[in-house]
């Protein structure tokens, strides 16, 4: 992958709104929610955009945004009647994926 000439922001990996959407993919933002996540997910996308932003030299390689490092990353489930589970993920008070599988 080549680095991009702009930096990515969240806005342009999920679809946020608000102060997260033009905060910058930082490395240490990606390594959060990848801690919150089992395998796999929107997590690794996070972590491609932060690479490739790193590699620009738009962030740091140790640099985190302000509402990953004030307020973390957080994972929750929530089953529904149907036989199904909502899982969500977010950073600080930012949801940046809902997703809705069938239970296992």
């Amino acid at each position: 992958l080549q680095a991009p000439d702009q930096p990515i922001k969240y806005g342009d990996v999920f679809d946020v709104t608000g102060e997260l959407a033009n905060h910058l993919v930082a490395p240490r933002d990606a390594v959060l929610l990848q801690s919150a996540e089992q395998k796999g997910g929107p997590a690794a996308v996070l972590q491609s955009a932060a690479a490739l932003n790193a590699r620009a030299g738009h962030v740091g390689k140790g640099q985190i945004t302000e509402p990953a490092a004030d307020a973390g990353a957080t994972i929750t489930e929530a089953e529904l009647p149907a036989g199904r589970r909502v899982v969500t993920e977010s950073v600080g008070a930012h949801v940046v994926v809902r997703l809705v599988t069938p239970v296992r």
